[in-house]
């Protein structure tokens, strides 16, 4: 009987995981979001769980061995030595939200442009964008602290421009 299982890939090698499973006729499921930030030597669309890639399988007719060796798989999550089962419900979930997700990113947001903190210990206050920290949503701005220019980490959600 098929079911879901997540696979563990090297980083950046999932879309090449899931073109090999697709080439073999394998269902596959690999969740990815618009990026905002869009340039022409990155792709439109991110990985939203980076490593990890859906693949609903039968092991009785697909040997383990092919999918766990296969190039650019790392290993397929378990508990113990049994293949964990991902639930229909957890796949249909995670495709559900994430198509009302439109894009991922810093928005218009530049270098130098003013914006608010809306929550937090610093809401209310002004600063200016410096950059975007990592994948975590974090942004580094500038908050003007006794004539000094002072660097701050936030996240991306709790900052608005003006």
């Amino acid at each position: 009987m098929e079911h879901w299982y997540a696979l563990y890939t090297k980083p950046r090698k999932e879309r090449q995981v899931h073109a090999l499973l697709e080439d073999r006729g394998i269902e596959t499921f690999l969740p990815t979001v618009r990026r905002k930030v869009r340039r022409r030597d990155r792709p439109d669309r991110v990985v939203y769980f980076p490593c990890y890639v859906f693949a609903r399988l039968d092991f009785k007719e697909t040997p383990h061995s092919s999918i766990a060796w296969m190039p650019g798989v790392r290993r397929i999550v378990a508990f113990g030595d049994q293949p964990a089962v991902v639930a229909d419900e957890i796949v249909d979930l995670i495709r559900g939200r994430l198509s009302d997700v439109e894009e991922v990113g810093y928005g218009r947001l530049r270098k130098g442009d003013r914006v608010r903190i809306r929550t937090g210990p610093l809401r209310d206050l002004e600063a200016i964008f410096d950059r975007p920290l990592s994948s975590r949503d974090r942004v580094r701005v500038l908050l003007n602290v006794m004539g000094r220019m002072t660097p701050t980490e936030i996240d991306y959600s709790d900052i608005s421009p003006i």
